[in-house]
């Protein structure tokens, strides 16, 4: 058996691994994206380098919220603060002119 191609192979290996996990630990600052529009907050997140972006309606009502424009964000999570770049972002938002709903507090 040739050690070169074997060699090779794990080096890659091990190289794929640290750029893995290099890019796990890697982190920005996540605006608060609260009182936006839908557009301007996916642009500010994508801005800070967070890729993994979603939308929700929440009002429950299961609106698929296309036209950013239109809608306005009520809540994200995470929160504002430093976190991770493959974090997942995900807002909370509500048709322009619309009210948020009361956020849920514990009992």
């Amino acid at each position: 058996m040739r050690k070169g191609p074997a060699l090779l192979t794990l080096a890659v290996v091990i190289a794929l691994l640290a750029l893995s996990q290099h890019a796990r630990q890697q982190a920005a600052e996540l605006p608060d994206l609260r009182g936006k529009t839908l557009r301007t907050a996916q642009l500010a997140a994508w801005e800070a380098g967070f890729r993994q972006l979603a939308a929700e309606d929440a009002l429950g009502r299961h609106r698929v919220p296309v036209l950013g424009g239109n809608w306005t964000v009520c809540s994200q999570q995470p929160p504002p603060g430093r976190h991770s770049l493959t974090t997942p972002v995900t807002v909370r938002v509500v048709k322009t002119g619309e009210a948020c709903p009361s956020p849920v507090r514990d009992r």
